[in-house]
């Protein structure tokens, strides 16, 4: 992955939303700090970047969440970057369409559609499974639209199941404070 390109998404969504300014502050630190090779390693124990993407159905207004093995909890679908991906939107759409087995669009907010409707740093804890070292993850999260809810294929490796969840549900899990909304202001 080209840090210039991260660099410029970055650029691009702080033009768009100047008051994260302080909220993305660590993250640029980390963007300064870090070569391009290790932004996107795994083994990078400080943290790295990763992409994923809510699953909006568009004829039930509904959004994908999944059981997550290891972490605990319902997410959105998502993943790692890698050294060979051209951007966070193509790992985010890879990973979708891994983990959910749907067909899915890009919600195409802004008018660069590599632009995320949010950039979220958090904690990953301790990962016994692979022995990964608590850490931090940089996501891009965009948004993806299901025509419906029927044909979700989990890949079993991470996910054990899911539900479709109102946008009530969602706004009550503490993981998506930012981005909710963001998602009330897009989806109209």
């Amino acid at each position: 992955m080209n840090k210039s390109v991260i660099i410029e998404i970055v650029d691009k969504y702080l033009s768009i939303f100047p008051e994260e300014k302080d909220r993305q502050k660590h993250f640029i630190n980390y963007l300064n700090a870090t070569n391009e090779k290790a932004i996107c390693d795994w083994n990078n124990a400080v943290g790295h970047i990763t992409a994923g993407g809510f699953v909006y159905s568009r004829s039930t207004q509904r959004f994908l969440v999944m059981w997550h093995k290891d972490l605990g909890m319902f997410l959105y679908p998502g993943g790692h970057m890698e050294a060979g991906d051209n951007s966070p939107l193509e790992r985010a759409k890879l990973e979708a369409k891994e983990e959910t087995g749907l067909e899915l669009e890009n919600l195409k907010i802004f008018d660069n559609e590599l632009i995320p409707l949010d950039i979220d740093t958090h904690v990953i804890d301790y990962n016994p499974r692979v022995g990964m070292p608590k850490h931090f993850h940089f996501d891009f999260r965009y948004v993806f639209v299901a025509q419906n809810e029927s044909g979700v294929e989990l890949d079993k490796t991470e996910l054990s199941s899911y539900k479709w969840i109102d946008k009530t549900e969602l706004k009550k899990d503490v993981n998506y404070g930012n981005i909710i909304k963001k998602l009330d202001k897009y989806l109209k």
